[in-house]
């Protein structure tokens, strides 16, 4: 909460009487300067099969102590050495040395160059090796767990470049393995590159003479099915399409999968096994372990598609480096693959989120189990989709089935903001898989969603609307949010999703500029009223007043229009201004973010106004709202926002009649279910999963039915009030 801790170096963490190794950050501050958001990691010893409570306090005398072997990380000439106590790690920028230097682990020893660089393969069969073109720089310095990146392009033998990426390598204190991010981007002219293949090897040199590799390859979902090979005879395994479609697998995906991992053991020399995070979920992926080492296919050249990756799309893959003894049992080898796909995540206690204030306040548990199971319920049977591009978004069928895709699925492209409701549910209920939720979610997002790269300033670094291929959509204020990307970067302090989330913001900027949305009443209220929750929540991330003053010339705006018209009408057909609830809906909800950063009044007579004029003229006899205002399109249903805006207007006014307008919209809301086990299908390049609604179900009723519940408990009043 706001004034609890000024310096990061007093949170402590505590098992009974001892303060555990931790190492902090702020990510977020208080107008007063103190920690909203505090990032932590930290090493505490586990029970096995049993609940860990450990204590944490914000009044540190001094600093949390040091582990027994800590994280060092030095850069000398934009070299790396990544030192953990149990493995080490040279990294090099200066071609003709390997992106990969040296790596030692005890008695395991792997030269530099044995760990190859990520490659890709165009179309034509040409290999392009990745290399840096920055020295590696510190994003954690350590003592627990350090960070080092560099960026650079992949270079084909005549020294062209093209492709753009990002690596990062992590370390952890006293651990003998590494994990890797590499991050392709599309910065290219060409509208899109087609990639065969992407992968990289591992070719250990460590020889004993007469002896060959002793060679393992491991795939699971329930218990780890493990092929082994004692004579040097090759293993090789590809997930692709049929895989999925033909595997029977009870987990939620995004919290796990199975894993899979290959090793090459020397006798008497050494090991080094590989993990790659969630391949089944970001499928095709294959391994091959043979006498020389280790092919790693992050995307396998046999594959039934080639990766075609759209002008401005990015896109991470991770994977786990464990270098061991040549004595390593399976059964550890396993056992660290499968904590790497399912780590242990450390919860706060229920509440922690709500009593902070760093939320709206919908987070808060109900009295109403029915509401409770229809948010969880709706969060967790959705349609997913897996895929190289696709892993945490998937397709609205309501969309593709109006054609808007041309025969292909429309993808969402995480509409309505899905990581923010994930976060929100997760600090609801404290249960782990909407925590995970957010993480698959916001990647995608961060990589797929927004152009990183686009000659049009309205389109670079903006959020593309739902569309076929995820991309062939355009940029508009009414489809760009910020706010799950913030969370994403509290909860793991990944810089990259902050500054995703600022350049949405600099891209609301230049279209706000554009005379469209200079006029009121020339776009519906949900253009800039989207754009109005966006750089509010910029705004209370950042306390930067540049995100505050075109917020102030929307809302001047709004005022504008609603003098004109008398409500918030929009342009429909050639010739009528008319009422669309959801957008005025959008616009109101919005400006109630605005109002809680500023208090003005202004602001929240809009809201109620806006509130009034939808119960005077939107809502039927049958006590729902229509759909639009026309004589054409005046069938129920005005989406989910409406009853966002009615809480406020409770919230502001504290009269009744706002709850109850919303009352039938809601009753109805909870008695509608499209939920199924779970038809799986092939699309192109993804196996889609129907489960239940599109994503932007779940993304758009969550906070409206929150937010209303919470008014309707203040108002005193229950589900079958009349």
């Amino acid at each position: 909460a706001a004034g609890q801790l000024h310096n990061p170096e007093a949170f402590a963490i505590r098992d009974g009487a001892l303060r555990l190794p931790t190492q902090s950050m702020a990510t977020a501050r208080w107008p007063d300067g103190s920690v909203k958001w505090l990032y932590a990691d930290f090493a505490v010893d586990l029970p096995a099969n049993a609940p860990k409570t450990l204590e944490w306090s914000v009044d540190g005398e001094s600093r949390a102590p040091l582990p027994a072997s800590p994280v060092r990380v030095s850069i000398e000439n934009g070299r790396a050495l990544l030192e953990t106590g149990a493995a080490s790690l040279e990294l090099n920028t200066t071609a003709p040395a390997p992106l990969f230097g040296a790596l030692t682990c005890g008695n395991v020893r792997l030269k530099s160059g044995d760990i190859g660089a990520p490659v890709i393969t165009d179309s034509d069969g040409t290999q392009w090796v990745a290399s840096a073109e920055t020295g590696w720089r510190v994003l954690r310095p350590g003592p627990l767990h350090g960070i080092v990146e560099t960026e650079g392009r992949h270079v084909r033998p005549d020294g062209e470049r093209k492709l753009a990426f990002r690596l990062r390598v992590h370390a952890f204190a006293g651990k003998p393995w590494f994990q890797v991010d590499y991050r392709i981007i599309h910065r290219e002219p060409a509208p899109a590159l087609t990639l065969k293949a992407v992968g990289f090897h591992l070719r250990p040199r460590m020889r004993t003479e007469g002896t060959p590799a002793q060679l393992a390859l491991a795939t699971s979902n329930y218990a780890s099915r493990v092929r082994r090979s004692t004579d040097g005879a090759a293993l090789d395994y590809l997930i692709d399409a049929d895989h999925l479609l033909n595997e029977s697998n009870e987990h939620v995906p995004e919290t796990f999968y199975g894993t899979f991992w290959a090793d090459w053991t020397q006798p008497g020399a050494g090991g080094v096994c590989v993990t790659l995070f969630q391949a089944y979920q970001n499928y095709p992926k294959a391994l091959s372990a043979g006498p020389e080492g280790l092919e790693v296919h992050l995307h396998p050249a046999d594959s039934a598609h080639a990766l075609v990756l759209p002008q401005g799309a990015a896109r991470n893959q991770r994977w786990l480096l464990h270098p061991h003894e040549p004595d390593a049992g399976i059964e550890l080898l396993d056992a660290r693959s499968l904590q790497f796909q399912l780590p242990d995540i450390p919860l706060p206690e229920a509440g922690q989120y709500s009593r902070s204030g760093a939320f709206e306040p919908a987070g808060e548990v109900s009295p109403y189990p029915a509401i409770e199971a229809f948010l969880a319920d709706s969060a967790d049977n959705r349609t997913r989709a897996y895929g190289f591009l696709n892993w945490g978004d998937a397709p609205d069928s309501n969309y593709t089935h109006q054609g808007r895709g041309r025969g292909e699925p429309v993808w969402t492209n995480n509409e309505y903001d899905l990581p923010h409701a994930a976060m929100l549910i997760f600090a609801r209920l404290g249960e782990r898989r909407f925590l995970d939720y957010l993480l698959v979610a916001a990647e995608h997002q961060m990589d797929v969603d927004v152009c990183h790269y686009s000659e049009d300033p309205l389109r670079d670094g903006g959020q593309i609307t739902h569309s076929a291929r995820h991309v062939s959509g355009g940029v508009t204020p009414s489809h760009q949010w910020v706010e799950g990307l913030l969370d994403f970067y509290h909860v793991t302090a990944d810089p990259t999703a902050r500054e995703t989330a600022l350049g949405i913001g600099e891209n609301l900027l230049r279209h706000l500029r554009r005379p469209l949305f200079m006029e009121s009443a020339a776009a519906s209220a949900r253009e800039t009223g989207w754009a109005l929750r966006s750089l509010m929540a910029l705004y209370r991330e950042t306390g930067d007043k540049r995100w505050l003053a075109p917020s102030r010339g929307i809302v001047h705006r709004f005022a504008e229009w609603h003098h004109l018209y008398g409500a918030w009408v929009a342009p429909y057909t050639s010739h009528t201004l008319i009422r669309v609830p959801f957008m005025i809906a959008v616009a109101g909800c919005s400006l109630m973010r605005y109002y809680w950063q500023t208090g003005d009044g202004k602001a929240s007579a809009l809201i109620v106004d806006a509130a009034r004029d939808l119960v005077e003229n939107a809502l039927r006899p049958d006590g729902r709202f229509y759909y639009k205002e026309l004589p054409s399109l005046q069938k129920r249903g005005a989406g989910f926002y409406v009853l966002e805006l009615l809480a406020y207007a409770w919230d502001l006014t504290g009269e009744k009649h706002f709850i109850h307008a919303g009352l039938p919209a809601l009753r109805e809301l909870l008695s509608r279910k499209n939920f199924s086990s779970g038809i799986k299908q092939v699309h192109g390049d993804a196996v889609i999963w129907e489960k239940g609604d599109g994503p932007k179900h779940f993304a758009s009723v969550y906070l409206p039915v929150a937010m209303f519940t919470r008014a309707m408990h203040e108002a005193g009043m229950g589900l079958e009030a009349k």
